[in-house]
């Protein structure tokens, strides 16, 4: 049994429990008519969390965590997906994936202890949300896959940062140079514009293009 304080009564102490033998301050307003000050212990009281209302917070939280950090995770990915920082912004859809799948582990638990089913707004934001997680998922991936396909030999384009380090990109997007001949010394270039390759390419001579 526990304690059920009347509606019209002062809120007891958190974690308050009468002791045998005690009685309600007479001062206090009567308790509502037919209103019981104990009951049963599986009986759910005003202000009480269930395990069902915890799942479902619980999934709430995760899957706002795992759209936000997956959609930030992916649109970086796509933004520097010519840099050699992208793949760090993987990190963020991981661990947006991660959220994503406790959030319907949690809600799945909340539905088993007698949560009701999503209404219909909800259902729509969800929707909005894993539409938006496919779709930028995709973009990112493509992108990546784009960027490390890139050509670094001659007729590749490059591009210098404010590292000044120098990043091959897509010759469809903006550049500053573009490779125009391989040679064994930057002496050999005629703009003396290169770049160092390995040691078996030797130099790319460089045109500002």
């Amino acid at each position: 049994m526990k304690f059920n304080p009347p509606p019209n009564w002062p809120t007891p102490p958190e974690g308050f429990v009468p002791e045998p033998g005690w009685a309600p301050d007479p001062s206090l307003p009567a308790p509502p008519p037919g209103w019981q000050l104990w009951v049963e212990d599986d009986v759910v009281l005003p202000g009480e969390t269930t395990e069902a209302t915890r799942h479902y917070k619980q999934a709430t939280t995760s899957f706002l965590v795992g759209v936000g950090f997956f959609l930030a995770g992916a649109i970086s990915t796509i933004v520097t997906a010519n840099s050699t920082s992208g793949i760090y912004w993987w990190g963020g859809m991981i661990v947006g994936a991660i959220a994503l799948v406790r959030a319907f582990t949690e809600y799945r638990a909340a539905r088993k202890d007698g949560a009701p089913d999503l209404s219909g707004l909800a259902k729509g934001i969800v929707a909005v949300g894993i539409v938006a997680v496919l779709g930028t998922g995709v973009g990112a991936a493509s992108s990546f896959v784009a960027s490390e396909s890139l050509e670094t030999g001659v007729g590749s384009c490059w591009t210098v940062g404010d590292d000044e380090m120098a990043e091959a990109v897509s010759c469809d997007s903006e550049h500053q140079f573009k490779a125009v001949s391989e040679v064994a010394t930057p002496e050999q270039c005629p703009d003396e514009l290169y770049l160092e390759a390995d040691a078996e390419s030797g130099v790319l001579c460089l045109q500002e293009d």
